[in-house]
């Protein structure tokens, strides 16, 4: 019987970005926020009132951050990807929406 050996992924020296994990919970957090506004802002049906606003400008400035947080840990060297690459996607997902939604509003 013969055993071979499987060729396995080994992620020696790599570390987590701090400033990674800090743009995927930044992301993660505005995202919460903006799912909150959007359904207190529907359940009152569009009067939600300046509060709501207030909250949705937060976001889009914790998105700013996150996505520059995500941007410059992506240049870090020897790390794993993973939490960098979502909070840049996410992020820049969310700046998107948000602008929309502002630049919607004052038409």
């Amino acid at each position: 019987m013969n055993l071979e050996k499987k060729s396995r992924l080994k992620f020696q020296g790599r570390k987590h970005s701090k400033k990674g994990i800090v743009a995927m919970f930044l992301a993660l957090l505005s995202f919460s926020g903006l799912t909150a506004a959007s359904l207190i802002s529907a359940s009152a049906k569009g009067e939600a009132g300046i509060l709501i606003g207030y909250l949705g400008l937060g976001c889009l400035f914790v998105a700013i951050v996150g996505f520059v947080l995500g941007i410059m840990s992506l240049r870090e060297p020897d790390i794993l990807y993973f939490q960098p690459v979502f909070g840049v996607v996410v992020n820049a997902i969310l700046l998107l929406t948000l602008i929309s939604l502002y630049l919607t509003g004052t038409m």
